[in-house]
């Protein structure tokens, strides 16, 4: 089931907190594991090096998780994931991995163990920060879930979507850090697709699908990249076109991309509500349903 618009566009969800579950309407179209992290309330890297954290810190922590940060870490994110792939039901159920800059996990529970950075939205994120060796053990940790989920509990209607891939190199990286972890492209049916956020994703569309099983366009972050506009500055608001040519331009490189090598391309929005030019625009391609929060 999927909500729709005026348009007649179809729109399914992005679930960022269980709680949705009880009451989400439409489909999941992407389930945003930053958003679960948040509601577990832990750093990934308090989990992953406990003892790093000062002393009271480490108190506070160990009181959280019963003595044992990964085991929680784990086991909660399992458990929503769990969930979330039960009310997909026996469609896919696509599983964005933790991207997010450094700044949206300030509020975590031992977020002074990762470093404050100048521009966090360009900074170490997706990829760069999975292969970084200091902190490997963070993106351990959220495979280790997503294994106990897929594969423990039966779940293999989980697919993986890759945030914030900049190079064909870090795509051969992230797929070589999954197989490392026991998550191999292919194995008992793992499909991994590319979070087309950057323009050169849409650009090189093509070449970056010979890594991945599939396309999820963020519309907005494109947007941010492509235009140099940051969407939730407020006097920057008169900015906001859903009908820039360059945009628009992108988006339909990766589409058409996508469909001369026969794979699949979803779009993401959380402006599409307000966007009425852009979903007539997006049904002129073709575009049946859009995912949105």
């Amino acid at each position: 089931m999927t909500n729709s618009a005026q348009s007649g566009l179809q729109f399914s969800e992005i679930l960022k907190s269980s709680s949705q579950l009880s009451r989400i309407q439409a489909e999941i179209g992407l389930v945003s594991v930053d958003d679960l992290l948040l509601e577990i309330g832990i750093h990934p890297f308090a989990a992953a090096y406990p003892s790093d954290l000062a002393e009271d810190i480490q108190q506070q922590l160990h009181a959280k998780t019963d003595g044992n940060p990964a085991e929680f870490f784990v086991s909660a994110l399992a458990e929503k994931l769990i969930a979330a792939a039960q009310k997909a039901g026996p469609k896919p159920l696509k599983v964005r991995l933790a991207g997010a800059g450094s700044h949206k996990r300030q509020a975590l529970l031992g977020s002074e163990l990762e470093t404050q950075e100048i521009n966090p939205l360009i900074g170490k994120r997706g990829v760069s920060r999975w292969a970084d060796k200091v902190v490997r053990k963070a993106f351990e940790l959220e495979c280790e879930a997503i294994k106990r989920a897929r594969i423990a509990e039966g779940m293999t209607n989980i697919e993986l979507v890759i945030p914030f891939v900049r190079t064909f190199s870090e795509s051969a990286t992230a797929i070589d850090l999954l197989a490392e972890q026991g998550l191999c492209r292919g194995a008992h049916g793992l499909r991994v697709h590319l979070m087309a956020e950057l323009p050169a994703n849409a650009l090189l569309a093509e070449k970056f699908l010979q890594y991945f099983d599939g396309l999820v366009v963020d519309i907005d972050q494109l947007a941010q990249f492509a235009l140099g506009l940051d969407q939730e500055h407020p006097s920057l608001e008169y900015l906001h076109d859903d009908q820039n040519e360059a945009v628009l331009a992108l988006i339909d490189h990766a589409l058409k991309a996508a469909a001369t090598v026969n794979k699949p391309c979803d779009l993401v929005s959380h402006y599409i509500n307000k966007a009425p030019n852009l979903q007539l625009w997006l049904l002129e391609q073709q575009v049946t349903t859009v995912i949105t929060q």
